[in-house]
């Protein structure tokens, strides 16, 4: 009997049939492959995305932020204006001759003044001459009158009882000015 016929796939078929699946086995693997980076491509760019708006909001909230503290400083800048302003004219009242100096004589007429305008004021919480002239010359400055409100005002803040017991004047004075 002859020998059982065998496929004529010869030698060369399996390699070829490997070659085949292997090829096509690559094929899926790199379409896999760049799905998978493609995906990852995606995710980046909608990561980069958000950063991106993130920053936007950001950089607005930033200037809103520069803004606010623009109209801040006006607002300081406009009420320190308005408090030197109302120091000055405060310092002004008992300058009867206008030479921007207060005597002796114009700061014991002004508070005397006040103490009309005031009575329910004791006379022993009225700030004396000396109190705002510092430096002894017989004459009280703005510069002079300032540092006294200033120190009233520390005083006050520290919640230091003032020595001379004046504390209270210095906010009637403020309040109203007798002329």
């Amino acid at each position: 009997q002859a020998p059982a016929a065998r496929p004529a796939t010869g030698w060369l078929a399996p390699g070829l049939l490997g070659l085949a699946v292997g090829a096509g086995a690559t094929k899926v693997y790199d379409m896999s492959r760049e799905r998978k980076v493609q995906r990852q491509l995606d995710a980046t760019r909608a990561a980069l995305e958000f950063k991106r708006v993130e920053a936007q909001q950001l950089t607005y909230k930033g200037q809103q932020l520069e803004y606010q503290i623009k109209e801040l400083q006006q607002a300081l800048y406009e009420s320190e204006a308005e408090a030197l302003q109302r120091d000055y004219d405060e310092f002004k009242a008992p300058d009867a001759d206008d030479d921007d100096v207060i005597s002796d004589a114009e700061f014991a007429a002004y508070i005397t003044n006040y103490m009309k305008a005031y009575p329910q004021i004791p006379e022993a919480d009225y700030p004396v001459f000396a109190d705002f002239d510092q430096n002894t010359d017989g004459a009280v400055t703005f510069k002079e009158w300032q540092a006294y409100l200033q120190q009233q005002q520390r005083d006050k803040s520290s919640g230091s009882a003032d020595s001379a017991g004046k504390g209270p004047l210095k906010k009637k004075l403020h309040a109203t000015t007798p002329r």
